[in-house]
């Protein structure tokens, strides 16, 4: 049990780290590699927890960010929040369905930090959605780790180069106007 603990608490500080960490999978998936006596499904379990738990740290110490924003910056941020208060359902969906992939969350959690959106559907989708694809990823990861060093063998440049662009990306939704994006599509 001590070694599902401390895997938890890798998993939690990888997670709370915006940029330059390994996947959570990828962690999950060399636990198993290295001892094949962990389960899975546990495995899947325990990383699903600590990553949503610390994800949920990021996002609370990314919105610390909004003090530095301009007033245009923060009611950009404001309008996207409104828009999602209204789209629960949907947000719940859409941190499924990303979740379900192997992209790095970081970007969501600063984005709804930096936002306020209600984070309760977005823990909730991103929880369940990691679930499964951890559970895969992790049952598969003989096939994936040799997969991956066939192809990106000594290339970590590219995933960081993917973590700074995500970065960037979630600060720069705040740059566009969503009012103007909003009232073009209504004319569509």
């Amino acid at each position: 049990m001590a070694d599902y603990l401390g895997l938890a608490l890798t998993v939690f500080v990888v997670n709370i780290v915006p940029v330059f960490m390994p996947p959570t999978w990828f962690v999950l998936a060399l636990a198993l590699i290295r001892d094949p006596s962990y389960n899975p499904a546990l495995l899947a379990v325990v990383g699903a927890l600590s990553s949503t738990v610390g994800r949920g740290v990021l996002a609370f110490y990314s919105s610390y960010f909004r003090r530095f924003f301009t007033k245009d910056l923060a009611d950009r941020a404001d309008d996207i929040r409104r828009f999602f208060e209204r789209k629960g359902r949907e947000l719940f969906l859409g941190a499924f369905a990303y979740a379900l992939t192997p992209f790095p969350s970081n970007v969501v959690f600063i984005a709804d930090g930096l936002t306020k959106v209600d984070p309760k559907p977005v823990f909730t989708g991103f929880f369940f959605g990691r679930l499964i694809s951890y559970y895969v990823m992790v049952a598969v990861s003989h096939n994936l780790f040799r997969m991956i060093s066939r192809y990106f063998h000594g290339d970590m440049w590219v995933r960081y180069a993917f973590d700074v662009v995500g970065v960037v990306g979630a600060f720069s939704i705040l740059l566009v106007d969503w009012k103007r994006v909003a009232r073009g599509a209504k004319k569509l």
